[in-house]
């Protein structure tokens, strides 16, 4: 513990007298308590990771612990973005098949005939006789309820004549076209058709371009009269053409279509990632990115699953739609979906692969009622990728890694112990815990402690082979989710020249280590979960009992002096001792930069403290110990600081003294000074 003290001499100057030629001067002592300080060993080191602890016999114990490996495999499995590019064209265009009828009933053929009304009544009974070329027409089909253009690479038309009238036909010509078009679709020709029989011509459609204004001709049809035979004037009977447009595969067409499917895939996504070989993977972070582009003028729904992906249960997937692209052009449209949550199986559908994602995907068009154009030249391109992954936990095979590295610790603390000295007992600790699901290996290639004056090496057959730990275990659905495999390995004085290390007293200590992951390489039900890596604890423990010589303290405390007229001066150190040890001490007069004005020696020393037969303090000891200094007025002003410097030394100096808690050195300093008052 410090203590500062800021003080200021005052002089009150009483005249009751006073004569005009003398001027009166006198002479006054003054002492006053400047800075009070607490020496222990406990306080000589403000670093976090050395500590004091406290032995059951109230012994003292140094206690460094430092991290000097703590490394994290994360990037072993990193899953880089991946895409897949499907180009796909319309592979057919599914329309159903397609008819057209057409009818010209018995009441039509009649009325065209003058008079015939009145001898062929609807529901007479007559006989008819023979008419030739009565049935000579054209007539138009409207199939523009099912399409208004189609162009085919395959298909068939098929022209069905069925003679419904209550007469046989003869010599019937008909020839079916694009309305205005010369050419003909299809001719049929029928030399004879009986009443009540039918007839059908057949014509491939390949290459053809139907409209869906269509007309059909009767070149000829001859009626053979029912004579002597009367029938039933029916003016319903009816000579049908019915027209069926089937097993269509279409180049492009303009129609109301029915539901395409335009592509239903399934896809493997394979990550390349060294030698890992992942089952499972539970993402932290990444995403599914879709670009679509479609030149389809209508509405293109496009449905993406992985059905190895799950979140609560529900597997991962989503659904978006592409707009209708203008005519003659593309859309274009871009979704991302987050990935973040999702446990991944990455075992591929059928649970035989590693490192891989299995996908489907579907996309198609609803029949929306509305006349669009498709055509096989239309295409979708779909570019899906697998943005960058950050597992936060990762199932299967974690590779071969090997680390190589080198930390540099500070043990500066320890070597404010200036001077000689020898430790009875030092014990290192190597505490080694690993926190993935697989071997590993720890080498220490070089362990050194460096010092201003020394480096030794460290010494120990232990280095001589790679130090192994067992694989973590997991807890799943438990806290905490993994169990460290540990491993200790210790250094002393009798397997070492550990203690050669440390009384170095260096300021690092040095270590050059190797760290192996699966080195068996037989880890195939391995993890590795984000922040659960391999470490290592350096742990030096020293229990206190010391011989040495020039054993060195040193504490500071800030003070602030207003001297002037000084005539003499001097400082007063009353120490109060607890050590078993003698002490000499110096004290150091520093300005605002720490850099020393003055020195001060006292020729006395602190004496050690009352032992007992086993030289443990029963008493402490008083000592009073004086510093003269002259012509130091200036040293004083500017002073700031008074810095102590204890030196310990055991007698005799191979004889081990045991440190106990609560040793101390009191320290209380006095300025005495005598002022010249005028």
């Amino acid at each position: 513990m410090k203590y500062t003290l800021s003080y200021l001499f005052f002089v009150c100057f009483l005249f009751s007298c006073r004569h005009d030629f003398e001027k009166p001067t006198w002479a006054t002592d003054v002492s006053t308590p400047i800075a009070y300080t607490n020496l222990t060993l406990t306080n000589i080191v403000n670093d976090s990771i050395i500590q004091f602890d406290t032995l059951s016999d109230n012994s003292l114990k140094f206690i460094y612990q430092k991290e000097i490996i703590n490394y994290n495999f994360d990037s072993l499995i990193k899953l880089k973005p991946i895409s897949t590019t499907k180009n796909v064209k319309l592979e057919t265009i599914n329309f159903s098949n397609t008819t057209v009828t057409h009818s010209i009933t018995l009441g039509n053929l009649i009325s065209s005939i003058d008079f015939s009304t009145i001898l062929f009544a609807d529901g007479s009974t007559a006989v008819i006789p023979d008419y030739s070329n009565l049935l000579n027409e054209t007539f138009p089909i409207d199939a523009n309820e099912y399409f208004e253009e189609m162009t085919f690479s395959d298909g068939q038309l098929d022209l069905i004549i069925n003679n419904g009238l209550p007469t046989d036909l003869t010599n019937v010509i008909i020839e079916l076209r694009n309305e205005g078009e010369t050419n003909n679709i299809i001719t049929m020709n029928i030399p004879f058709l009986p009443s009540g029989e039918s007839e059908i011509t057949t014509e491939s459609l390949a290459g053809q371009t139907l409209f869906g204004n269509l007309e059909a001709e009767i070149i000829s049809a001859d009626i053979v009269g029912t004579a002597p035979v009367p029938v039933t004037i029916d003016y319903s009977d009816a000579l049908i053409a019915k027209i069926v447009i089937r097993d269509i595969e279409l180049l492009e067409g303009i129609a109301v279509f029915p539901s395409q499917e335009i592509f239903d895939e399934d896809t493997v996504v394979a990550f390349e990632i060294g030698d890992v070989k992942l089952k499972r993977v539970l993402v932290e972070e990444g995403g599914v990115e879709v670009v679509g582009i479609s030149t389809i003028q209508d509405t293109l729904k496009i449905e993406y699953k992985i059905p190895g992906a799950t979140l609560n249960g529900q597997p991962f997937e989503f659904y978006f739609e592409l707009s209708p692209a203008p005519e003659g052009g593309s859309i274009t449209e871009t979704k991302l979906f987050d990935f973040s949550g999702y446990e991944i199986d990455m075992t591929g559908k059928y649970g035989d692969t590693i490192n891989t994602i299995y996908t489907e995907s579907r996309g198609w068009i609803d029949s929306s009622g509305v006349v669009t154009h498709i055509s096989l030249e239309d295409s979708v391109f779909n570019t899906i990728t697998i943005k960058e992954i950050t597992p936060e936990k990762a199932w299967g095979y974690m590779g071969k890694d090997t680390v190589s590295e080198s930390e540099e610790l500070d043990f500066s603390d320890f070597s404010d112990f200036s001077g000689q000295f020898d430790l009875e007992h030092i014990e290192v600790k190597l505490l080694t815990e690993n926190s993935i699901g697989a071997k590993a290996d720890v080498r220490i290639n070089t362990f050194k402690s460096t010092s201003d004056q020394n480096e030794i090496v460290l010494n120990s057959d232990v280095l001589s082979s790679h130090i192994s730990i067992g694989s973590a275990t997991e807890n799943p659905n438990s806290k905490p989710e993994v169990t460290p495999s540990t491993i200790m390995v210790v250094f002393n004085e009798v397997n070492s020249n550990i203690d050669e290390l440390i009384e170095n007293k260096p300021h690092t200590l040095d270590v050059d280590f190797e760290l192996l992951l699966n080195p068996d390489d037989n880890q195939d039900d391995g993890f590795l979960f984000k922040n659960y890596g391999v470490k290592s604890e350096l742990q030096i423990e020293i229990p206190l009992s010391i011989s040495g010589s020039n054993i060195i303290l040193k504490d500071t405390a800030d003070v602030s002096f207003s001297i002037y007229n000084i005539e003499q001066a001097s400082f007063t150190l009353l120490a109060q001792n607890s050590y078993p040890i003698d002490a000499e001490i110096k004290i150091y007069l520093l300005d605002q930069n720490n850099m020393i004005l003055e020195s001060l020696l006292s020729e006395q020393i602190v004496q050690a403290s009352e032992v007992d037969a086993n030289g443990k303090t029963i008493s402490s000891n008083s000592s009073e110990l004086t510093f003269a200094f002259n012509n130091i007025s200036e040293s004083l002003s500017l002073c700031k600081k008074i810095a102590f410097e204890v030196t310990l030394n055991t007698q005799p100096s191979n004889q081990f003294v045991t440190i106990y808690s609560n040793y101390a050195i009191d320290l209380k300093l006095i300025a005495n000074f005598n002022y010249n008052i005028e």
